[in-house]
């Protein structure tokens, strides 16, 4: 964090003196300053129309003007203190305002076409198999970073809701960073409507994590969780939930940990249970695989059996046997950082995770690889299977340069069961 404001304070820093540039003495400073102000100004106003557009338009043309910045800054650094003459005031001028007006005119194109590909998404398919006992496919849509802001487009969300009920998934699975906006603006706007609609779609549950953005926009009355609770989503907290034909554990983020000034759980602590005690009848015209039985239903054979004296005779014994009831379990972390290396026990069979948006747009789409070690796409982490999505929407300006919004419509299906998963029961 601490390097993070320091490479930002030297990006504001050349920013000014650049800007400042473009005009003599106190004008420039007062050019210079004012952009820095309208800046600032724009991020305290996020979460209006106006502040949304200022940062649309400084989140572009910032990380783009500093590639001609920091360049053409050393080159005037380097002249100043290799040759005996400085540079003319008048080419100074003439060279920053070039580097101005060609920076916002590339601005101005990439939010033109950043905004109008942003709006459409992509649904990426994909099929994962799981080492499971258990016999049924399933099917899940996983979306993420939806960022609900003044320039999000309601009508996307309108379209997802009509792909997820012509889908019908058992699960709607939401990887974390709802909105940029408070809980009482979106049920103005009527997301609590279209949110309600979306998550009636899914056959099972629809399942939803904290991201990042969940801690800031938490207290003053504004609670995300809550608010996604009430429109349909199973909220996991560092929680585990098995529901219908797997088990899902949700992480709290990194930043709402640091937020609540707690620690998130060790993961060994949301391992979901996998052993189900059944009692069952055993006489001696039965075989071991015709016993096992559901437990209400073999309860019930036990007590009328011991209920009536002409069929107790026929009873053996009662005895219980340890049943393996291996549910895929799913991981579901907004950040991808893995899992902690203090883990000692079963691993995930699956995780996904959000919140890189895969860089969003350049020239952070090319930086990102470096700052994750899985920044988009299917890979594994720690020894897991990991899904990393780019996003359905975006932070800050709705634009999308070098990466896509997008769905996944994951399938999952288990492995066909062999013997050499008895062992790896047994050994468990």
């Amino acid at each position: 964090m601490i390097a993070f404001l320091f490479i930002l304070l030297i990006g504001l820093a050349l920013i000014y003196i650049n800007v400042s540039s473009v005009a003599k003495g106190k004008t420039g400073k007062i050019i210079g300053a004012a952009v820095l102000f309208v800046l600032f100004l724009g991020m305290f106003l996020r979460s209006t129309l106006i502040g949304s557009l200022i940062v649309t338009f400084f989140a572009v043309w910032l990380p783009n003007s500093l590639i001609v910045y920091i360049p053409w800054t050393l080159y005037r650094v380097i002249y100043y203190f290799t040759q005996p003459h400085h540079l003319s005031r008048h080419l100074v001028r003439r060279v920053a305002r070039y580097l101005l007006g060609i920076t916002c005119a590339f601005t101005f194109i990439f939010i033109g076409y950043g905004m109008q590909h942003n709006d459409e998404y992509k649904t990426n398919l994909i099929t994962i198999e799981l080492p499971s006992q258990h016999n049924e496919n399933f099917t899940a849509i996983f979306f993420s970073d939806i960022h609900v802001d003044p320039l999000f487009n309601a009508q996307k969300l309108e379209r997802l809701i009509t792909q997820v009920d012509s889908i019908k998934p058992d699960y709607l699975l939401f990887g974390g960073d709802l909105a940029d906006i408070t809980t009482e603006k979106m049920d103005r706007m009527g997301y609590d409507t279209l949110f309600k609609k979306l998550t009636a779609g899914a056959k099972v549950a629809a399942v939803a994590i904290n991201g990042n953005h969940e801690a800031f926009m938490a207290g003053s009355g504004n609670n995300p969780e809550e608010w996604m609770r009430k429109v349909g989503f199973v909220v996991l907290d560092d929680s585990t939930a098995c529901l219908g034909s797997a088990c899902f554990t949700g992480r709290t983020d990194f930043m709402v940990s640091r937020s609540r000034d707690v620690e998130r759980k060790p993961l060994a602590e949301l391992i979901p249970d996998s052993i189900k005690i059944v009692e069952h009848v055993k006489d001696s015209t039965d075989s071991l695989a015709n016993s096992i039985a559901d437990s209400t239903a073999t309860n019930a054979t036990a007590v009328a059996a011991q209920d009536s004296t002409a069929d107790t005779a026929a009873v053996a014994t009662v005895t219980y046997d340890t049943v393996v009831v291996y549910r895929p379990w799913i991981l579901m972390d907004h950040q991808p950082k893995g899992i902690e290396k203090t883990h000692a026990g079963r691993l995930p069979d699956f995780a996904l995770s959000g919140h890189t948006h895969n860089g969003q747009f350049f020239p952070a789409t090319v930086i990102i690889d470096f700052v994750w070690k899985l920044a988009y796409g299917k890979g594994a982490l720690g020894g897991v299977l990991w899904l990393v999505s780019s996003g359905f929407d975006c932070w800050g300006p709705p634009v999308r340069l070098g990466s896509d919004s997008e769905i996944w419509v994951i399938k999952f299906k288990p492995k066909e069961y062999n013997s050499s998963q008895d062992e790896m029961f047994d050994s468990n």
